[in-house]
């Protein structure tokens, strides 16, 4: 079952980063729409984006003291404490929601630092998404969970599935006579478990172990010498170094479900992804977040 509405207290957490003005209409549009993001930029009216659509606020104009105020509840009025999330570009918040920032990149040595002057914000609503995996089981498990890749072009539902696995992998799946592993998550982007000060904001299973905010290919060898787990679930591979990461992890025994930008398997082989003869399967997801298999055999697709 697809849980679609949002919490009374999540709505509130969102809307209390705005400024008082703007918690009327947006703690509407929050209960009666499925909304995916609240996007705001300098001198511009609030947009709400739904699926496939999105709408302005009536009446509003997101001025340079509205920015001040949102930053201000986003750093609790202590900028300094989030200098390494300023650095990625985004904030976590309780409750999985996640705020992207822009604004003028601080850079040293080819490396960003930070970011000032930050006015734009995108709030990326967070919601959990039950069973979206359970279509694509029997291609991901066959007696044990198969080294995999899952790809598709953004928002086509590759960090929602590899949620959702995680948690059925964790838990185990009766009906499948799927039984329930010890699984490791690398959230290097915390878009996974989406972590707040290390507690994990969605449900990923009651044996699932979280590593936040670390590289992939490092996580994954931290993992497999510290936790043991059967699984390993990591977002958006794509150097060498994770791929080889992820042929270690394999030789030791342990299955890595991934996901990769793609949107095509012409895409995934001129990025040298599926080169590597590690992997088992391969689910491709469309913008529809419909997807179909196309299993590696001997090497070749």
């Amino acid at each position: 079952m697809i849980k679609q509405s949002l919490e009374l207290q999540s709505i509130k957490n969102i809307v209390a980063l705005l400024p008082y003005q703007y918690h009327q209409e947006l703690t509407s549009v929050l209960m009666n729409h499925f909304v995916q993001e609240i996007r705001l930029r300098p001198n511009q009216s609030i947009e709400v984006v739904l699926a496939g659509e999105s709408f302005f606020l009536r009446n509003t104009l997101f001025n340079e003291a509205d920015a001040t105020f949102v930053l201000n509840q986003l750093s609790q009025h202590s900028i300094y404490a989030f200098e390494e999330e300023l650095r990625h570009g985004f904030l976590t918040l309780r409750g999985g929601h996640r705020v992207g920032i822009a604004g003028e990149a601080v850079v040293e040595k080819g490396v960003v630092k930070t970011i000032k002057h930050i006015r734009t914000f995108n709030i990326r609503i967070s919601r959990a998404l039950e069973k979206v995996s359970v279509p694509y089981l029997q291609g991901l498990y066959e007696g044990r969970w198969k080294t995999s890749i899952i790809a598709g072009p953004p928002q086509s539902g590759k960090t929602t599935i590899l949620r959702d696995l995680a948690k059925i992998m964790s838990n185990g799946y009766e009906r499948l006579n799927i039984p329930p592993q010890k699984v490791a998550i690398v959230d290097e982007r915390s878009e996974i478990a989406a972590s707040f000060e290390g507690t994990p904001q969605h449900d990923v299973g009651k044996r699932t172990d979280v590593l936040d905010r670390c590289p992939k290919a490092e996580g994954m060898m931290m993992l497999i010498r510290s936790m043991s787990p059967n699984v390993i679930i990591v977002d958006e591979v794509g150097s060498e170094a994770d791929i080889r990461a992820i042929e270690e992890a394999a030789s030791a025994g342990v299955a890595v479900l991934c996901s990769a930008h793609a949107k095509s398997m012409n895409d995934l082989e001129a990025r040298g992804i599926i080169n590597s003869d590690t992997f088992e399967g391969i689910l491709l997801l469309n913008d529809k977040k419909e997807g179909h298999f196309v299993y590696k055999k001997r090497g070749k697709l």
